[in-house]
């Protein structure tokens, strides 16, 4: 008699935690599934016109002006409106040589803190802006190492 009540009870708690499981599941798959049915947010709109293009610059690599034995490497992107890809060249590597020259005019202290590394950004957009004679509306520093 006893076993056949041990066998009972254990039944009935299989059955409790089994049902206890699938409830468990089916909320899970439910969440899973209201969470596709939300739409995916539209697309951020770009600040430039359809013209305009990412271009990336060579890697930058230079020794700064104080300390001598300081040296930095930059990666750069510049956007640009349509042009050839030729002049385009030529342009990037005009403003690889102002970036250069005015890193090797710099002091590791003019780049310290978020507001030194934005007038870095400043400084070298404005000095793309001004070689390109308008074509490069904005010079993006990718990275910026220096050791």
């Amino acid at each position: 008699m006893r076993l056949i009540a041990a066998i009972v009870v254990l039944t009935l708690v299989a059955i409790g935690a089994g049902a206890l499981a699938g409830l468990h599941l089916f909320a899970a798959a439910e969440r899973v599934a209201d969470a596709k049915k939300t739409p995916t947010p539209p697309p951020v709109a770009s600040s430039y016109a359809g013209s305009a293009r990412l271009r990336k610059l060579s890697p930058i690599v230079t020794n700064l002006a104080a300390p001598a034995n300081n040296w930095a490497r930059v990666e750069a992107s510049m956007v640009t409106d349509s042009m050839s890809d030729e002049d385009a060249g030529i342009l990037a590597a005009h403003i690889s040589e102002d970036i250069v020259v005015y890193l090797r005019s710099a002091s590791v202290a003019q780049f310290e803190g978020s507001r030194g590394l934005q007038h870095l950004r400043d400084d070298l957009s404005e000095r793309a802006n001004v070689r390109s004679s308008g074509k490069v509306r904005e010079l993006i520093i990718e990275t910026l190492v220096i050791q």
